[in-house]
């Protein structure tokens, strides 16, 4: 049997001379398929093998008026923050997470560099880390924030100062604006966890086009801006959540018009004690209806059930409340 020839273009090709052709700035997308024609000298490279592309990854953006721009032009002033452990000034390695994802999807495919032109990259032994030259990070206190700058394409690293965050009202207006192109349908598979990273980018990238200006102050990081959408602790407690939801006969129901404040506490107690949200709520409001005690045991016997009534010693039948 013979071998399968390889198509060509391929994707990463096409993609390749897509990005080139917008290297010097936002182009028409049927300009853009005029350039690359240059190089592949196919019919099928038209405006709409353009819109393909950019459907399929996040770094080119298509806009209403039928322009494209990179991603790394479209953030272009915009400001990410990242929160660290602890940075004494020496450090090299900078622990990032969903918060930097389109810096981070840009680096992975293009390159990223600092302003100073040393490049950065991504951290040895599968480490989610950006790694840098000695001296890039500043000195910060631990659980600082630190602000990653698009200047010119390139980044600038600085530690965020008080008074330069955005305030809570304004802040809330960024994470109104990114939740809503944010995609939540989310169908438990493996596939669909690791593409939280090209999901966040995407939903970046519209809310840029929608208001060029929505990041160019810091915010907290998008990870912890975007709890609502955006709940990286899911991917860690989803087997947590099957076994909360299988320990016998049971319902799902929403809440509607939770405050939001409340919804950030229930989400900060779960984590502290290492719980999902699912099963933190179950535990909370059986212990609320039936007074019985917190359960210590995660691994079945969630300690849920009301007591009996009534009981024997009790001939009387008045219930009395466990002690707690």
């Amino acid at each position: 049997m013979a071998e399968p020839v390889p198509l060509e273009p391929t994707d990463a090709e096409l993609l390749d001379s897509a990005l080139q052709a917008l290297a010097d700035g936002p182009l028409p997308a049927d300009e853009v398929a005029r350039r690359m024609r240059r190089r592949f000298r196919l019919r099928v490279v038209d405006a709409r093998l353009v819109e393909m592309i950019g459907e399929r990854t996040p770094l080119m953006v298509g806009r209403p008026d039928g322009s494209v721009i990179r991603l790394i032009d479209l953030l272009e002033g915009s400001v990410f923050t990242v929160r660290m452990a602890a940075c004494d000034g020496t450090r090299r390695d900078l622990w990032a997470s969903l918060a930097l994802a389109p810096l981070i999807a840009w680096m992975d495919r293009e390159g990223l560099f600092l302003t100073s032109g040393e490049p950065l990259s991504r951290g040895s032994f599968g480490h989610e880390t950006i790694v840098g030259p000695t001296g890039w990070l500043p000195a910060v206190a631990p659980g600082s924030l630190v602000s990653l700058t698009v200047i010119g394409g390139r980044v600038e690293v600085a530690a965020v100062v008080d008074g330069a965050q955005l305030s809570a009202a304004a802040e809330g207006r960024v994470r109104r604006s990114l939740s809503r192109h944010y995609r939540t349908a989310t169908w438990w598979t493996e596939e669909d966890l690791a593409e939280r990273l090209y999901d966040l980018t995407t939903a970046v990238a519209t809310a840029l086009v929608e208001d060029p200006a929505l990041l160019r102050r810091p915010t907290l990081p998008l990870d912890e801006l975007l709890y609502v959408a955006v709940r990286q602790c899911e991917q860690d407690h989803h087997l947590r959540d099957v076994s909360a939801w299988s320990g016998g006969d049971n319902v799902s129901f929403s809440i509607s018009g939770m405050p939001e404040a409340l919804h950030g506490e229930i989400t900060r107690r779960a984590r502290h004690y290492g719980m999902s949200d699912d099963q933190y709520l179950i535990l909370a409001m059986g212990h609320l209806c039936w007074r019985t005690p917190f359960a210590e045991d995660l691994g079945g016997e969630f300690g849920w059930e009301p007591a009996r009534w009534p009981r024997p010693d009790d001939p009387d039948g008045r219930p009395r409340l466990r002690p707690v």
